[in-house]
């Protein structure tokens, strides 16, 4: 991440509630703009959740779809298959000796695990909302989640059948 971009992320986390409310209309724009542009999964996490736990809350419900969801959720779920795929094609080669890619397989799980967060704090918000969603308003959101949860499942399915077949060693083992 550029130096340029890194600061004022840093510098938007310090800000109060009311000034994320005021400065909503100018500021959202360009996070929604650095997060298309982004060529990394850190940075585009790091600024998903700035947009989740910081301006979310102060966005119209009716306009949700239209100014953050359909924006944001469809390279975020790339994001998660590109995460899934190479935990995939890393697991491939792991062993107990080889510590470089047990260093990458927990960096990889550990940002999957925050890009969840942010998804779930969008989920979260939408349910704590006391005001009727009409499912119009929020599209992308339960198709987005779906498809995480369904590749999810079928990598662990996957994952499942190839330990009965091979003596790989697994990435993750019951206890």
């Amino acid at each position: 991440m550029s130096q340029e971009r890194a600061l004022p992320l840093e510098e938007l986390s310090s800000w109060s509630e009311e000034l994320c409310r005021r400065e909503l209309p100018s500021v959202l724009p360009r996070l929604l703009s650095l997060s298309q542009h982004s060529d990394s999964w850190i940075e585009h996490i790091q600024i998903l959740k700035i947009i989740v736990e910081m301006f979310l809350p102060h966005m119209n419900h009716l306009t949700l779809e239209q100014t953050f969801f359909s924006q944001v959720l469809p390279k975020t779920v790339k994001l998660f298959d590109d995460m899934m795929y190479e935990l995939t094609s890393q697991a491939r080669g792991l062993s107990s000796q080889n510590l470089e890619i047990q260093t990458t397989l927990k960096n990889i799980l550990q940002t999957m695990v925050q890009l969840l967060g942010a998804l779930t704090g969008c989920v979260q918000h939408v349910c704590a909302t006391q005001e009727s969603v009409v499912l119009e308003n929020i599209q992308s959101l339960p198709s987005s989640v779906l498809h995480i949860i369904k590749s999810t499942f079928v990598h662990c399915k996957f994952q499942t059948t190839s330990r009965l077949f091979s003596r790989r060693p697994i990435l993750f083992k019951s206890s």
